[in-house]
C-alpha cells in the first residue's frame, strides 16, 4: 500500500510541479499532497471511495444518494452503475465548483452544490 502511495506522489506531485529546494517547503508539499490524497481524491483500488472514506467506512461518493437534474427522470429507472437513490425532486439545479486544496492548481476539489 505504501509503495503504491509513494509511486502515486511520484506522478502526481512531483512530476507536474516544481519541488520546493527547502525542507520546510518540501514538508509543506507533501503534507499537503497527503491530505488531499487521503481526503478528496478517489481511488479506483479502493472502488471510488478515497483512503479517509474506506478508513471510516463512508460510502463512496458514487453510491451516496445523488441531485438528479433531469425533472422528468423517472425515479425506477436504472442508471449507469453504480446505482445510487435520488436524493430530493428530479429537475435539481446544479453548480459545479472546483477548488483547489491550499490554493495549489494540482491538487482540485471538485464539488456540486444544488443551487435555490
Amino acid at each position: 500500500m505504501i509503495e503504491r502511495f509513494i509511486r502515486s506522489f511520484k506522478n502526481e506531485a512531483t512530476r507536474r510541479i516544481l519541488v520546493p529546494l527547502s525542507v520546510a517547503a518540501m514538508r509543506k508539499t507533501v503534507a499537503s499532497y497527503i491530505f488531499w490524497y487521503n481526503h478528496h481524491r478517489p481511488n479506483t483500488a479502493l472502488g471510488g471511495r478515497t483512503p479517509e472514506e474506506r478508513y471510516r467506512r463512508i460510502p463512496a461518493a458514487c453510491r451516496r444518494p445523488r441531485f438528479e437534474p433531469r425533472a422528468h427522470w423517472p425515479r425506477g429507472s436504472p442508471c449507469a452503475a453504480p446505482a445510487a437513490k435520488v436524493r430530493g425532486d428530479p429537475g435539481a439545479r446544479l453548480e459545479l465548483v472546483v477548488t483547489w486544496h491550499d490554493g495549489q492548481k494540482h491538487l482540485p476539489v471538485v464539488t456540486l452544490n444544488r443551487v435555490a
